[in-house]
C-alpha cells in the first residue's frame, strides 16, 4: 500500500512539470546567441551605419526584448545600439538583422527586396547563409556555431576580420557566386 501511495505521488509531481508552460523561445540560447552577434559586431567594419545608434534589427518580438536586455549597454563604434522590431520585411534603417528560424521563409521569399548595403544579415536556419544571410548559427555536437558566406559579405559593402572568418565555417552562396 505504501508502495501505491509513493507511486501515485511520483506521478502526480510529474505530470506537473509537465503542466507548466514552456517559454516559446529559449531564453539561454538566445542570451548565448547576443554574446556571439555582440563579437560579430566588434569584428566587422561598416562603410557607414544608417543613424546616430548602431540599428539592430529582429525579425521576433521576444528575442529582440532578450537582445536588448543582454546587450542594451553595449558601444560598438562609438554608438550605442538601438533595437527594433521589423516588420514588412523592411531593414532599410537597419545595420544589423537577425532573422529567426520561424521567419525565415518569409524573408526568404522577400530576399530580392532586401537592400542589403552596409547591413549584416545573422540566421539562425539551414541554409539561410547559402542564400541570404552572411552569418549563419548552427548545432554541431551539440555546440553553438557559426558559419560565415564571405562572397555575401563582401557584396554588403562590410568587411569581416580575419581572426573572425578563421573561427567559422566558410560557405558559399547557391550556385557558387554571389
Amino acid at each position: 500500500m505504501r508502495l501505491l501511495l509513493l507511486l501515485a505521488l511520483y506521478f502526480c509531481l510529474q505530470n506537473l512539470s509537465f503542466a507548466a508552460p514552456a517559454a516559446s523561445v529559449n531564453e539561454r540560447e538566445y542570451h548565448i546567441k547576443a554574446a556571439f552577434i555582440a563579437n560579430f559586431v566588434r569584428y566587422t567594419r561598416w562603410d557607414h551605419f544608417a543613424g546616430k545608434r548602431f540599428r539592430f534589427c529582429v525579425s521576433d518580438v521576444e528575442i529582440s526584448d532578450i537582445f536588448s536586455s543582454k546587450l542594451a549597454n553595449e558601444t560598438w563604434f562609438d554608438l550605442k545600439p538601438s533595437f527594433s522590431v521589423v516588420e514588412k520585411y523592411d531593414a532599410q534603417d537597419c545595420d544589423l538583422l537577425f532573422i529567426d528560424k520561424s521567419s525565415a521563409a518569409q524573408w526568404l521569399a522577400h530576399n530580392n527586396d532586401l537592400a542589403t548595403d552596409n547591413l549584416l544579415i545573422v540566421s539562425e536556419s539551414r541554409g539561410m547563409s547559402q542564400s541570404m544571410s552572411h552569418i549563419n548559427f548552427f548545432l554541431a555536437d551539440n555546440k553553438l556555431r557559426f558559419e560565415i558566406n564571405p562572397s555575401r559579405v563582401a557584396s554588403s559593402n562590410l568587411t569581416i576580420n580575419a581572426s573572425l572568418l578563421r573561427l567559422a565555417r566558410i560557405t558559399q552562396s547557391e550556385g557558387g557566386g554571389q
